[in-house]
């Protein structure tokens, strides 16, 4: 039976100042990775880096299919 292919991951740091502010955020950078390479992002994990910090790990996926 064949591997699975690992997952492409991408990290990125946020600075924030509430959970509103984090999940525009995170919004914003998928909408723009999305705009500039044409990859949809996921959200793979998520580390605290301090107070208002946090690094988002993001899988690359595949679009739906009919939606390219």
């Amino acid at each position: 039976m064949p591997k699975k292919a690992e997952p492409e991951l991408l990290n990125h740091d946020f600075g924030f100042a509430s959970d509103r502010d984090l999940d525009e955020k995170i919004a914003a950078h998928r909408a723009a990775h999305e705009a500039s390479t044409g990859q949809r992002l996921a959200m793979h994990a998520r580390r605290p880096l301090g107070a208002g910090k946090v690094r988002i790990t993001f899988r690359v996926v595949e679009a739906p299919r009919g939606k390219r």
